[in-house]
């Protein structure tokens, strides 16, 4: 699969969509992001990104530049060096006795390989594809020029000499689907499939949600969307995909927040709700606020 899975990994159309939450530099709109206060320390900040090439999406990372000049750190969802590149494209395949149309049957498989087509996808290579990695790669949108929010914000950190830490591994994020049951793994290539043409719709309505720069918005319209799963995969995406790495990403995150000013950035979705991480930091006795330094729209 192409770099958008090594940056989150994003199983199928639905969920591609909901977590591309992922050109020119006119803005387009807000973007949610908070300080975290402390008594006694300087604020760090906490970024929701969206994984797109949207010239509105990346118009977000001109004001946080300053931002990340002030900073000692910056924390993103994984580090996307070469070595994690490699990881995941490994992963993607299938043990070389198996093929994909062995396990989805020759009626699937057909309009399987007709929505790669259209992806310009070639047949030998998604053969060899996992169904979890199939549904990723057939669900995100063409990419033209690779550079995204997210990229883009680890790039600038790198260039300004920031250190970056990465909140989570390779191995850590490729076990969320590797884990999947082969069933559901099916299920979420057919879903896939089957709701190809809603793609467009659905991310506009995303990325209308993200430019108004509501965490909370955000999350509700991903639940919105994602409950017109199938249960299983409905549960999975929240369970495992969302609520299971916003714990793992507090976690990591806490130590770093008392002993550095940091700025966080990590897609949209893991911000808003009970379970996000603008919660889970007020929990732990942070004051977050939403930085003003967004231009408005």
């Amino acid at each position: 699969m192409h770099s958008t899975i090594a940056i989150h990994l994003f199983p199928g159309l639905r969920v591609a969509t909901l977590l591309l939450a992922l050109f020119s530099t006119a803005w387009g709109g807000q973007a949610p992001v908070y300080r975290v206060l402390s008594d006694g320390r300087a604020p760090s900040y906490l970024v929701g990104t969206m994984h797109s090439e949207d010239p509105r999406i990346l118009a977000v990372l001109t004001p946080l530049v300053p931002l990340i000049d002030s900073v000692d750190t910056v924390v993103i969802e994984m580090i996307p060096d070469a070595v994690a590149m490699l990881a995941v494209a490994a992963a993607t395949l299938l043990p070389a006795d198996q093929r994909l149309r062995g396990l989805v049957g020759d009626a699937d498989y057909s309009a399987l390989r007709d929505a790669a087509g259209r992806r310009g996808i070639p047949e030998a290579v998604l053969d060899r594809l996992k169904p979890w990695a199939a549904a990723v790669t057939i669900g995100m949108p063409p990419t033209e020029t690779g550079r995204f929010l997210d990229i883009e914000i680890y790039l600038a950190a790198q260039q300004r000499g920031r250190s970056v830490i990465g909140l989570e591994t390779p191995a850590e994020q490729l076990a969320l689907f590797d884990e999947m049951p082969s069933a559901l793994q099916l299920a979420l290539l057919g879903d896939t499939v089957k709701n190809a043409a809603q793609q467009p719709k659905q991310l506009e309505e995303l990325t209308d949600a993200y430019l108004q720069g509501d965490a909370d918005l955000i999350y509700r319209s991903a639940q919105a969307q994602y409950a017109k799963m199938p249960p299983a995969l409905s549960q999975w995406f929240a369970g495992q995909l969302i609520e299971q790495r916003n714990a793992r990403m507090l976690e990591r995150l806490a130590p770093l927040l008392t002993n550095k000013k940091v700025l966080v950035a990590v897609g949209a979705m893991h911000l808003g709700g009970d379970t996000g991480l603008v919660a889970g930091l007020q929990r732990l006795g942070y004051r977050l606020e939403p930085w003003d330094g967004m231009p408005a729209r």
